[in-house]
């Protein structure tokens, strides 16, 4: 099981490669064998997820009902927009061209190790993000968790 944690910055190269840091490609499961798949996220990110990790996403996405507009419209909008993606002998990572353009992301790519999954943003989308949740940690963890 993957866990992934930390904030880190890469720079995207030409060929639309970034450096995955070192602590997170520790925290690759072995059973994924260097393999992910990215796809479009939420918010504006984008999402890399392990082997090992897309196998669960997948198995939600299989149960949903193809005769439920909505299941059909998240199929569509997020299967088709996913690859598969292997970590080079460099410990790179190339990014579609589609999903660097939906989620912003030029030069700069901020990293972040969300458990199960990495986030990749770009750092004004992100901060935009953030601005938008004018909350703090201890009031939101309050509302989820409870006092």
């Amino acid at each position: 099981m993957a866990s992934f944690k930390g904030t880190y910055t890469s720079t995207i190269d030409s060929k639309r490669r970034f450096k995955l840091p070192k602590k997170l490609r520790e925290a690759v499961p072995v059973s994924s064998n260097d393999h992910f798949v990215i796809g479009p996220g939420y918010d504006g990110c984008i999402f890399l997820y392990p082997l090992e990790e897309w196998t669960k996403q997948e198995e939600k996405l299989r149960n949903l009902k193809v005769d439920v507009g909505e299941h059909r419209f998240l199929l569509r909008a997020f299967v088709p927009e996913s690859e598969d993606v292997r970590i080079d002998r460099v410990g790179r990572l190339t990014i579609p061209d589609k999903l660097l353009k939906s989620a912003q992301i030029t030069k700069e790519v901020l990293i972040l190790g969300i458990l199960s999954r990495i986030e990749l943003w770009s750092p004004e989308v992100y901060q935009k993000y953030r601005e938008r949740h004018k909350e703090s940690f201890e009031e939101a963890a309050e509302k989820i968790f409870g006092s």
